[in-house]
């Protein structure tokens, strides 16, 4: 097994520990919160798979609160524009994020970080854990990730790989694949899925790891091939996609996370009310069936069940950064 495919399993298996032992905590909410909208900020463009399941949790969300979530699309800077309004916010309650793993790894890749995940912020909750889906552009004709691999290695350069950003778990992905599979493929960053990937409907763009959330359409229509999902095992809602690991590449997985985060010194009365209306909106049946029909697996956790597993990803990630040589571009 490699070391980077040893990072992803231990991420994993932290992932499900901290899930399987989350529960309901019942504290004493805020008295007089929430009383006017709450932004929710999104780190990428419209149309992503992020995106897409913040929306559905922002609705959900709002019934829960009593109030509106507002969904708030900032782009940019590889997660940095959002972030960085999310810590410079009040730690009232009323901003809030909605990330993925891209929280942890951005800081990673700068020299002089204007954040760090573990201390500068308060986590609310995961939410989801998914295996992205390896989706290919039906114009290179390939069918299968053996046919990639050796296509790749017989015209070394030629392919190019799509993200939502420079940084991202997308990004890392096809970084680790890269490497696990010693093929030379090129790295295109994007300010979110939802551009790559009209990028890559158009073929103006090879392939992309990314989240099938929205895009199991365009691969049942056919503008869209989907050649493996990076679980250690096969999706239960896609039993005959075979993982990218069968295809000759042992041990490989690459999970993402996604989940509500606040700004630091948020009260803990706060958090713990936010806590368990995320909990209460996973648990609704459109999340769950809406969710569960784009092979994305609901799971949720305490604040700093959390909290431990930016721990964890931030010494998992630095060292895979390294590995694969991984900078700003």
């Amino acid at each position: 097994m490699t070391r980077h495919s040893l990072f992803f399993r231990i991420t994993l298996l932290c992932l499900l520990y901290f899930f399987a032992s989350s529960a309901l905590i019942a504290q004493t909410p805020s008295s007089n919160y929430p009383t006017r909208p709450i932004r929710m900020l999104i780190a990428y463009t419209p149309g992503g798979g992020t995106d897409i399941v913040g929306r559905l949790f922002a609705q959900e969300l709002s019934l829960q609160l009593g109030q509106p979530v507002v969904v708030e699309n900032r782009a940019g800077g590889g997660t940095l524009v959002a972030t960085e309004t999310l810590r410079k916010a009040p730690g009232d309650g009323y901003t809030l994020l909605f990330g993925t793993n891209a929280f942890v790894i951005t800081p990673l890749l700068h020299d002089q970080p204007t954040y760090d995940p573990v201390t500068d912020f308060e986590p609310i909750g995961l939410a989801t854990i998914q295996p992205l889906g390896l989706l290919l552009a039906p114009q290179t004709g390939l069918k299968s990730t053996e046919q990639l691999i050796a296509y790749a290695k017989e015209h070394p350069g030629k392919i190019n790989f799509a993200s939502s950003s420079n940084g991202s778990a997308q990004h890392l992905a096809g970084e680790a694949f890269r490497v696990a599979a010693d093929i030379d493929i090129t790295h295109i960053a994007y300010k979110g899925a939802g551009p790559a990937l009209i990028d890559l409907l158009a073929g103006r763009v090879d392939m992309m790891f990314t989240s099938l959330v929205g895009n199991m359409d365009h691969v049942k229509d056919g503008r869209l091939t989907l050649l493996g999902v990076t679980g250690v095992q096969r999706s239960e809602s896609l039993p005959n996609t075979p993982t990218v690991a069968e295809a000759g590449l042992a041990g490989f997985e690459a999970y993402t996370w996604q989940g509500l985060i606040a700004p630091a010194e948020t009260p803990q009365a706060i958090v713990t009310q936010l806590n368990t209306a995320l909990l209460r909106a996973a648990h609704s049946p459109k999340i769950i069936e809406t969710l569960n029909a784009q092979g994305m697996t609901l799971r949720t956790s305490t604040p700093e069940q959390m909290r431990q597993l930016w721990i964890t990803e931030t010494k998992g990630y630095r060292g895979l950064l390294q590995r694969t040589k991984t900078t700003i571009q």
